[in-house]
């Protein structure tokens, strides 16, 4: 794994030093163990001196006036806080020994230089040197991932900096949403932008957080933040510029469950079902026969009913249902299938024009309109080579087809379309259907060249098991290929389809697991 794909894949913690060493070696090295202990994935500290920073002067420009460090020149403020060049590389030492990684903030250039000749894997841009493009520019050149700070940025400045990484070559950028408050107040924060600014500058984001306690950083992560970054220190007992609104050991530990816990909780969207969801679909209503009822007999409300469990149809079928005559002898407490109903065409309405969806796929039942696209699909000799009916098919033979498919119960086709590009990429299906013993044969095709090999076949296939089986409730579905078509044979070995026939053709089946 790549140090960007480590700051990107979860949630990244980072223990900020900055002056909490309050001056001593020794401090800075029991920061770095007790990071370790408290789950910090990184040990930050900064490379600067005084001079390196700012200017050794006592005028109205370089004194600071009001908040945590009223009364201090610049220059006196950095001297006091700055971390000796001397100490990064026994820091650095430490925090390979204990596990850590080891990053800094370079001010200058000769910190960059510094830096390098340590080997150092990434760098972290500070939100008040964001408008400083050199420095920025000199960093990106040396080709590692690049945490930027945001504080005070607008979104012309937050532009500006990624151009300048790019400009050098480097994609590897990460922004972090900051308040540069010390601390930050809760209302002051705005992490709602968090989502805004990973679509604005299409890069992964994370938080740089100065508030008290964890919950900052709980709410940037369940708003998609992928680092977080929060200073840490020993004890606040031991006073130095940023011991105020710095972490203690055991804070920081319960940051990172946190964290950790919120990253668990936000999930990665998408409608998916956990395992223990879809054992739970059995719970949902569906329609039962509530009375006895005799082959012919009209379905009413008196004989079937909409009640929990969910083996049977949907409720969402019941206006049908009271349309139609029973296909054979239901007992009660028996789960409503489509193969106890005679009049099946009262239906086909609505399952040809199903709409669904998958997370990069939009489906819907195949139109007259859609014959050109299909017929050039069904004439692609590398396509239909693998069909058991190789022929060419003409524009009008399939719309020809498609007057005789409306009302074929049988069958039921989508067109596939990608929700990304909105281009029809192909058609997925169910045919042969039987809908008395509850058996359905299933079939794809991905006509777009540029929208193979991405996986689709595979998303549709597992899409429609799910109509076939919560829709139509169907228990078995079968599949053919050719023994030469390996990405066939691969997906039905994927999914879980066991051979059952050879021949010119191969046959697999798959149980649903549905209840009769």
């Amino acid at each position: 794994m790549t140090m960007f794909e480590k700051l990107t894949q979860g949630v990244y913690t980072i223990a900020e030093m900055s002056a909490n060493h309050a001056g001593k070696l020794e401090n800075a090295l029991e920061i770095v163990r007790a990071a370790k202990e408290a789950g910090a994935d990184c040990l930050k500290i900064q490379t600067y001196t005084a001079d390196t920073l700012t200017l050794d002067c006592d005028n109205e420009y370089f004194r600071i006036e009001g908040g945590l460090w009223d009364g201090y020149t610049l220059h006196d403020l950095y001297k006091e806080a700055y971390t000796p060049w001397e100490w990064h590389g026994p820091i650095q030492a430490e925090c390979r020994k204990v596990g850590l990684d080891f990053l800094s903030t370079p001010f200058d250039a000769t910190a960059v230089d510094f830096l390098e000749e340590l080997g150092v894997e990434f760098y972290k841009i500070a939100s008040f040197e964001l408008v400083d493009i050199p420095l920025i520019e000199y960093t990106a050149s040396k080709g590692k991932p690049m945490v930027i700070s945001c504080g005070l940025g607008s979104p012309e400045d937050i532009g500006e900096a990624l151009v300048a990484c790019r400009r050098m070559g480097n994609e590897q950028v990460i922004l972090l949403k900051c308040c540069s408050e010390y601390p930050a107040n809760w209302a002051d924060m705005n992490l709602a932008v968090i989502p805004e600014m990973q679509a604005r500058f299409g890069v992964p984001i994370g938080l740089s957080d100065h508030s008290m306690g964890s919950l900052a950083a709980v709410v940037a992560v369940s708003m998609g933040a992928c680092v977080v970054e929060k200073h840490f220190c020993l004890s606040r007992a031991i006073k130095n510029p940023d011991s105020a609104f710095s972490m203690e050991p055991e804070e920081f530990c319960q940051l990172v469950r946190y964290t950790q816990a919120a990253r668990q909780i936000r999930g990665q969207g998408g409608y998916r079902l956990t395992p223990s969801e879809t054992s739970s679909l059995a719970f949902r209503k569906s329609i039962f026969v509530s009375k006895p009822i005799v082959k012919g007999q009209p379905f009413t409300a008196n004989c079937v009913r909409v009640v929990r469990p969910g083996y049977g149809l949907r409720p969402s079928f019941w206006n049908e249902v009271l349309e139609a005559t029973a296909a054979r002898d239901l007992l009660p407490g028996q789960p409503l299938h489509l193969g106890d109903i005679e009049e099946k065409s009262l239906f086909l309405p609505r399952l040809k024009n199903l709409d669904f969806e998958s997370e990069r796929l939009l489906f819907r039942g195949i139109r007259l309109e859609d014959s050109a696209d299909i017929s050039r699909w069904r004439s692609d000799e590398a396509i239909i080579r693998w069909f058991k009916n190789p022929h060419k098919v003409t524009l009008s033979g399939q719309e020809q087809w498609f007057g005789r498919y409306t009302e074929d119960a049988t069958r039921l086709d989508f067109m596939v379309e990608e929700k990304a590009s909105g281009q029809n990429i192909g058609v997925v299906g169910l045919q042969s259907i039987d809908y008395g013993i509850g058996n359905g044969e299933i079939a794809y095709l991905i006509g777009e060249k540029q929208s193979q090999n991405k996986g689709y076949a595979t998303e549709a296939v597992m899409r429609l098991e799910k109509l076939a089986k919560e829709i139509l409730l169907l228990r078995r579905l079968v599949c053919t290929v050719h023994p030469q078509n390996l990405p066939s044979l691969r997906l039905a070995e994927r999914l879980g389809y066991a051979q059952i026939e050879a021949g010119d053709f191969l046959t697999f089946e798959k149980s649903l697991g549905s209840k009769k």
